[in-house]
């Protein structure tokens, strides 16, 4: 696996909004510094996302995309594998990537040496014989309001798992990155953000067991907000993800 800050700063330097299928000419490393802004005291944003690089924690808009049935991923781009997505969001994966770097990410290239990318369908067959991913820990929880009221839930809170008949059980989920192959940052041509089976293109998937079976995990729709309900999406570095300490 080759994940490269450099490679994803050329991309913010060229555009918020690269072709998935393409990748762009290299640039200087000097033309390669994101815009940032402050916009509350510690708080830095750009192209949407948030960054608190005390709390090691970046945040981004999404949206409830669906409420019942089968899912495979917890948060796809809006032009993804919506249709089995619980949220989507029109941040671009490579945007995330680089905040998480940016807030002290710490990335282990011996991770997951072996990985080739996944057929362009994941099916129950690829799922059998793919292997367990490593990475970096990592929280996520949603943020809504409801009644004027604002509330937040770990994410697992809103994934039901039909194999222990109770919700998806708390706890880390595993940061792996994705590849670089030809040039072209795969969860950017995936646009798959969030997995919850097995997908290495993916940055963040799912270690719990039953992560190699898509047919177990499903929307609570009866926690669930109704469809376009506005959240915020915050993924959290565990202490030991990060190179430095608060």
């Amino acid at each position: 696996m080759t994940r490269s800050v450099f490679f994803l700063l050329s991309l913010l330097a060229g555009t918020t909004n690269p072709p998935p299928t393409q990748a762009l000419p290299p640039r200087s490393q000097s033309s390669a510094i994101p815009t940032l802004r402050e916009v509350a005291p510690g708080i830095l944003e750009y192209n949407g996302v948030r960054l608190d690089k005390k709390d090691h924690r970046v945040s981004f808009p999404a949206t409830v995309n669906q409420r019942v049935g089968l899912i495979e991923y917890l948060l796809v781009n809006e032009k993804g594998k919506t249709h089995e997505s619980l949220f989507e969001t029109k941040v671009l994966p490579h945007d995330i990537h680089l905040a998480l770097l940016l807030i002290g990410l710490k990335e282990d290239a011996k991770e997951n040496p072996n990985e080739t990318p996944p057929p362009q369908a994941i099916d129950a067959g690829y799922l059998q014989s793919a292997p367990k991913l490593n990475g970096a820990p990592v929280s996520i929880s949603v943020v809504w309001t409801e009644q004027d009221k604002k509330k937040e839930i770990a994410a697992e809170d809103w994934v039901f798992n039909l194999q222990t008949n109770h919700p998806m059980s708390r706890g880390p989920w595993i940061y792996n990155g994705s590849f670089v192959e030809n040039g072209v940052f795969l969860a950017d041509q995936e646009l798959s953000i969030v997995a919850v089976i097995t997908d290495p293109t993916a940055l963040v998937n799912n270690p719990r067991k039953g992560y190699d079976n898509e047919d177990i995990w499903q929307a609570r729709e009866e926690v669930v907000p109704p469809l376009d309900t506005a959240v915020e999406i915050n993924i959290t570095l565990a202490e030991s993800a990060t190179t430095t300490k608060p």
